[in-house]
């Protein structure tokens, strides 16, 4: 048996309680982690959708409104008469670029949530070993620091 040299008994029952600690704090912690990418995988799989259509319905409405108005103004005005209209112009591209950016956002969510899908299960199989660590190992390496311990509060008692 090689030479341990143990100088202070308290110092190794402070580690043992630290292990404790470590294990209570880890599991914690999982349970948060796990809650957050519970949370993140509502939001991307529910939430955003369901946003991003309405902003769509939205935008699309508003494209109408100003493609309208822009109608309206060129058939009240002279053909020869550029500026007139600039205003719905305006209007109509603030409109288009709106509805763009929404119909190019509600395309590329479902993507989003696949990837997430897949970096999530890579995450939480981390995590399940991450539990492991703190419901396996680490009471196995606790139970026999004590063990230790133990024995040499009856070595240094003698």
């Amino acid at each position: 048996m090689a030479d341990a040299k143990v100088g202070n008994i308290e110092a190794l029952e402070e580690f043992s309680r630290s292990i404790e600690a470590m294990r209570s704090e880890t599991s914690t912690s999982s349970d948060d982690i796990r809650e957050q990418f519970q949370r993140v995988t509502m939001w991307l799989g529910k939430e955003l959708p369901e946003y991003w259509a309405n902003e769509l319905r939205i935008a699309q409405k508003k494209w109408v409104e100003a493609r309208d108005e822009l109608g309206r103004c060129q058939s009240k005005t002279r053909s020869d008469d550029e500026s007139s209209c600039l205003l719905q112009r305006k209007a109509l591209e603030r409109a288009t670029y709106r509805r763009e950016l929404c119909e190019q956002r509600a395309r590329l969510v479902p993507q989003l949530a696949m990837e997430w899908d897949r970096f999530a299960q890579e995450a939480l199989s981390s995590i399940r070993q991450l539990d492991d660590l703190a419901e396996s190992t680490l009471p196995l390496a606790q139970r026999r620091l004590i063990e230790m311990i133990e024995v040499l509060k009856r070595y240094a008692s003698q």
